[in-house]
């Protein structure tokens, strides 16, 4: 039931980028319904943090218009992101790309909480979030989730696999260059999800430098862009059409243990570090301080779900 609300409430970056900006005709529309007929929807919130409804909740408090609330119950911050995305994904208005990126995302995220609920029967209910107090556990594996939102959004369960790339590219383009990340989601620059993991995969540098060629040319611009031809030279692998005499004998033999024995030769480090910055005197760092390693270890925490919802396909 909602409530009438007069408190501030929370915005958080994370959540608040799964929705899709207004356009500007939206927002004055949405602003002149409000003055003359008042806020009739309410803001949903979860532990003080909106989750829909922040427009709202901006032209009210700037205008002093009252309005309500509605506390969604969720376990955890997964559950919060599962929620706005099931939400959002609801709405008739939201473009093809960020309707791809939104159930992406749902299953990337639903994987984490599969991991974390292993143990749990998948008894988590279709079309719908539940936001009372009682145990809703996700489901315990990939190929489950992928079937129950496969049928939910009307596709395969391995188009959701590839929607899931597509958000966890989108998701590293987005801490370097949300702007333009931006504009992908809105339909504004059209890129292929090919060329959009490939993307990902380069470094800052590249990526930045990237995003101005692509802004400067106004050719890219409501076009369908082939990236390659605007990529840094050395990001881009030349493979040789003739192999070097005696090349295949002296290439290393293929290790697939590799990439996971170098992390897990680096974590201890990692962990070390830690302890010893637990040591410290937290009371006293600036606030700067403390907002960018919270803000880091939350990359860093989303980084190891992950990594255990891989580990378990």
């Amino acid at each position: 039931m909602a409530e009438q609300f007069i408190h501030k409430l929370k915005t958080d970056d994370d959540f608040k980028r799964l929705i899709p900006p207004l356009k500007e005709k939206e927002r004055v529309q949405l602003e002149e319904s409000i003055i003359r007929d008042g806020c009739r929807e309410p803001i949903c919130i979860w532990n003080g943090t909106i989750l829909d409804g922040h427009n709202r909740y901006e032209i009210c408090t700037r205008n002093q218009i009252p309005f309500y609330i509605k506390r969604i119950f969720l376990r955890n911050r997964e559950e919060a992101i599962v929620w706005i995305c099931a939400n959002q994904l609801g709405r008739r208005n939201i473009t093809e790309e960020t309707r791809r990126y939104l159930i992406g995302k749902r299953y990337e995220t639903e994987k984490i909480l599969g991991a974390h609920n292993a143990v749990s029967a998948n008894r988590y209910t279709r079309k719908e979030i539940r936001t009372d107090h009682s145990p809703e556990p996700f489901g315990i594996t990939t190929r489950q989730t992928k079937e129950r939102l496969g049928e939910e959004y009307h596709i395969s369960h391995h188009t959701v696999s590839y929607y899931g790339q597509y958000s966890r590219a989108l998701d590293i383009l987005w801490r370097v260059v949300p702007e333009f990340t931006q504009k992908i989601l809105s339909g504004e620059v059209k890129i292929s999800h090919r060329n959009i993991v490939g993307i990902s995969k380069f470094s800052e540098q590249d990526i930045m430098q990237l995003r101005q060629l692509t802004f400067n040319d106004i050719g890219t611009i409501n076009k369908y862009v082939n990236m390659s031809s605007f990529l840094p030279k050395k990001s881009i692998q030349q493979t040789p059409s003739i192999m070097p005499v005696g090349s295949i004998k002296d290439m290393p033999s293929y290790d697939p243990d590799a990439e996971i024995s170098s992390l897990t030769f680096t974590i201890p480090s990692w962990i070390s570090s830690i302890n010893r910055a637990c040591t410290a005197d937290l009371y006293n760092i600036t606030d700067d301080a403390r907002s960018k390693l919270q803000k880091e270890l939350i990359e860093l925490k989303k980084a190891i779900d992950t990594m255990f919802a891989a580990l378990r396909r």
